[in-house]
């Protein structure tokens, strides 16, 4: 378990917790900034620690023992905490079973719960959000859920759509397995069964099927408790992420207006204190939101753009939480 070794902070003292149940180094770097200029006693439970590392929770005192060290949760984040996850990204594989993972996942949330601020916030993954933000005012793509390509395709119109598996990258750990999970951008007659086409079956698991939207712009948005980080991506097709990374173009840039508009609509009414945002631009400026992931990594996104600024935003987000919120 990585400490602040901040001895104050030993019985009962408020601190920010960490838990960081996926690969990935953001966390660290969070971590490491606020023990470090940022001065802010801090716990951080790394994936390979999580259960060798005794916690216990009181619900009614509140008070967080973590290895023998008492603490009160001021500020709690917690990523990639689904009992899934927990399963597909247990090191050694298969050493969280099932049962083992949804524990897990359920004292994680009491633990989010039992601070007085909890990241990312409310849980906003999943193609449902996509109804939702329409309904707040903001353009999403005409999108059907089915495990029957063919006829998801004929309920939608255009020449071109996009079929893909979202996040399977958590779940799927071994890329070798990638290949039949990739996101593809197809002719609608290629897949909706029209005389002559060769449409794929019925497939063993819902999938989502989407219109193509035609953009200018592709936006990968940061949102840290209302400031924002974005990043123009470019990119040949929507699989380039997984099968030619070196390919795909990361830019810092400024976002634009109605963007942030639209990220902090949704963030405001979904309670995101943290969200990573996808979002494409079309030729006149307006928005068309895809996805939000609330456990959405940055780094790779930093070091393609040589700019670190969501790092930066993170630690300081985290501090001026605890600093509101610390007793």
């Amino acid at each position: 378990m990585s400490r602040s070794g901040h001895a104050e902070d030993r019985d009962g003292k408020s601190v920010v917790v960490l838990v960081n149940c996926a690969g990935g180094r953001e966390l660290e770097i969070v971590r490491d900034a606020l023990t470090g200029p940022l001065e802010t006693p801090t716990v951080l439970v790394q994936q390979d620690e999580l259960l060798s590392t005794p916690m216990a929770l009181d619900l009614d005192t509140g008070l967080l023992d973590i290895a023998g060290r008492r603490v009160r949760p001021a500020v709690v984040w917690v990523r990639h905490a689904s009992a899934c996850a927990l399963v597909a990204q247990a090191r050694p594989p298969g050493s969280m079973t099932p049962l083992r993972a949804e524990s897990w996942s359920g004292f994680l949330r009491q633990v989010a719960s039992a601070a007085t601020v909890a990241l990312p916030g409310s849980t906003a993954a999943g193609p449902d959000r996509l109804a939702l933000a329409r309904g707040l005012g903001v353009r999403t793509p005409r999108t059907v859920v089915t495990n029957d390509v063919p006829a998801g395709a004929r309920g939608l119109s255009g020449p071109t759509l996009v079929v893909k598996t979202p996040d399977f990258r958590l779940f799927e750990a071994d890329r070798r397995n990638w290949k039949a999970y990739l996101p593809s951008v197809v002719g609608r007659e290629a897949v909706a069964g029209e005389p002559g086409s060769a449409a794929p079956a019925a497939g063993d698991r819902p999938v989502v099927v989407q219109e193509y939207v035609p953009h200018a712009r592709e936006l990968r948005v940061y949102q840290l408790d209302g400031g924002l980080c974005a990043f123009e991506v470019s990119k040949a097709d929507p699989s380039s992420l997984m099968t030619d990374p070196g390919s795909v173009t990361v830019t810092r840039v400024d976002c634009p207006r109605p963007v942030a508009d639209a990220v902090r609509t949704l963030c405001a009414a979904w309670d995101l204190r943290y969200g990573a945002f996808d979002l494409l631009v079309s030729d006149t400026g307006e928005p068309v939101f895809l996805e939000v992931n609330p456990d959405g990594d940055w780094l790779w996104f930093e070091r393609k753009a040589r700019w670190h600024g969501v790092s930066f935003m993170a630690a300081v987000m985290i501090r001026e939480l605890f600093v509101r919120n610390a007793s």
